[in-house]
């Protein structure tokens, strides 16, 4: 990703970058998580909730990731939206952990659970469909 991209979408709000990750992640079917050793990165917030923090490029993750991740050495990795819809989702809400998408530099993101977050993408999904 070039580095004026990252800086343009990094000047949108939370609400913008959630709805730019949701038709990204729905015309590419991938998004990026963050993992150390295959085991997906998940921070408690200031409510004390746990979130797994998502975004739609490894660029991004690596310019945005909390200095806290880059100590960890954690690093981006790819999730097929397919998998990510039927495997991850479940198993995040079953756990009752959130998703923090689109986290920036300053550490804001939206935080949303993963009931709102596969109906947003199954919406897209099914505008790109028709």
């Amino acid at each position: 990703m070039h580095k004026k991209q990252i800086d343009n979408l990094l000047t949108l709000s939370s609400e913008e970058r959630y709805a730019y990750f949701i038709r990204y992640c729905a015309d590419f079917e991938e998004l990026w998580a963050l993992s150390i050793n295959d085991d997906w990165i998940i921070f408690k917030d200031m409510d004390n909730d746990e979130v797994c923090p998502l975004w739609t490029h490894y660029d991004l993750a690596m310019v945005c990731m909390f200095k806290e991740h880059k100590e960890m050495r954690a690093k981006p990795k790819k999730i097929d939206l397919n998998s990510f819809m039927l495997e991850c989702i479940p198993d995040m809400i079953s756990q009752n952990i959130y998703f923090g998408i689109f986290f920036d530099q300053n550490r804001e993101g939206l935080i949303v659970d993963g009931k709102k977050l596969r109906k947003d993408l199954e919406i897209e999904i099914q505008e790109i469909w028709n």
